[in-house]
């Protein structure tokens, strides 16, 4: 069994752009008066930090146990999956620039009704992905390409050759050798 949080560390800068953000839009909304179309998209705009704040204090409140069983969260949005009753998991990467670095995964998992997601600034996010992959493996799952494309990204899997082909992937390094020789 093993048990994940999102570090403080991880966390912090989320704190700070929905402070920010709530103090840019909150408080004038409060302290002057406007217009009512700019109280509305102020308005508007509070309501998205807001929202960005409670989802960061719910991350950070949230534990994650996993073992042979399942997976537990236990926290505000507290969802158990059983991993025979896994029916469904992807992982998706979302970048913050063009050249697709300094991005994060998103992983989730559905089973029976419920639904868990998890980024990857949890504390051991690889192992968590490795065991969600081995169980969606043993339910006999399909996996979608781009969640396939990232368990390898991780490390999770390793290219099988000829994959690159099937999927319009560029092929590895390891494959781009192999075709050299050959």
């Amino acid at each position: 069994m093993s048990t994940h949080t999102y570090p403080r560390s991880a966390l912090t800068p989320d704190y700070i752009r929905a402070g920010c953000g709530l103090a840019l839009t909150a408080l004038p909304l409060a302290l002057l008066p406007m217009h009512w179309v700019l109280a509305v998209l102020f308005g508007a705009a509070a309501l998205l930090f807001a929202a960005f704040l409670f989802g960061t204090v719910q991350r950070h409140l949230t534990i994650v146990t996993v073992d042979d069983g399942g997976i537990i969260s236990r926290g505000p949005a507290g969802v158990a999956i059983a991993w025979p009753e896994l029916r469904r998991m992807r992982l998706s990467y979302y970048s913050t620039r063009r050249d697709k670095q300094n991005g994060w995964m998103t992983l989730v998992l559905k089973g029976r009704g419920r639904k868990l997601s998890l980024e990857s600034s949890l504390t051991a996010f690889e192992s968590v992905v490795e065991q969600a992959h081995r169980a969606a493996e043993a339910g006999g799952l399909d996996l979608s390409p781009t969640t396939l494309e990232n368990l390898m990204v991780l490390g999770v899997l390793r290219r099988p050759s000829g994959l690159s082909e099937r999927w319009g992937l560029a092929p590895s390094d390891d494959e781009a050798g192999r075709e050299a020789r050959q």
